[in-house]
C-alpha cells in the first residue's frame, strides 16, 4: 500500500536552524503510524510537486525567516492561511514551499489537505548547529506533528 499522507521535513542540517525539519523527522522516525511516509528535502522542493499528487494530506516541518522570536511554531492550514514566499527561506531549497504549493495547486496535483509546522530560525549559517530556542523547540514541534498525523491517518481510514 502506498502512502497516502507525507510528512516532509525541510532543511538542511548543515546550516544552523535550517536543520529544523530533518531533526524533528529524526524524532519521529519509526513512530509515525502506517500510511504515513517521510520524506527529507535539503533542495529544490518544485521536484517533489508530482508526488503529491495522490497524497490525501501533506504536513511539512521548515524553518521560517527571523521575525523576532526564535522558536515559535506556527501552524499553517493551507485550506485557510496563505504561505508567504517571505516566509520560508529559499537560499538553500532553491525554489521554496510556497512556490511549490502554489505549481501543485495550478497542476491540480495539491493534496486536499496541507498543514506546514514552521520553527523560526534565527541562525542559518553554514556549518552551525541548531540555536538554542530552536532546539528547544522539538520536542513540542514533533509532538504537535505526531498528533496531526495520527489525526489526519484516522481521517484517512475512514475516507477510503
Amino acid at each position: 500500500m502506498s502512502a497516502r499522507l507525507q510528512l516532509l521535513a525541510l532543511g538542511n542540517p548543515e546550516r544552523g536552524d535550517d536543520g529544523v525539519g530533518p531533526a524533528v523527522a529524526a524524532r519521529l522516525h519509526g513512530r509515525l503510524p502506517p500510511g504515513v511516509a517521510l520524506r527529507l528535502c535539503s533542495g529544490d522542493v518544485l521536484g517533489l510537486v508530482e508526488e503529491w499528487r495522490d497524497l490525501q494530506a501533506l504536513v511539512c516541518v521548515d524553518a521560517s525567516t527571523p521575525q523576532g522570536e526564535p522558536g515559535r511554531i506556527r501552524r499553517l492550514d493551507l485550506a485557510a492561511d496563505e504561505l508567504f514566499q517571505e516566509f520560508s527561506l529559499t537560499s538553500s531549497h532553491g525554489f521554496g514551499l510556497a512556490e511549490a504549493v502554489g505549481l501543485a495547486r495550478a497542476l491540480g496535483t495539491a493534496p486536499p489537505r496541507m498543514v506546514v509546522y514552521a520553527v523560526e530560525g534565527s541562525r542559518f549559517t553554514v556549518g552551525t548547529p541548531l540555536s538554542g530556542p530552536v532546539a528547544a523547540a522539538l520536542d513540542e514541534v514533533a509532538a504537535r506533528i505526531f498528533d496531526e498525523v495520527v489525526r489526519l491517518a484516522a481521517e484517512a481510514s475512514t475516507c477510503s
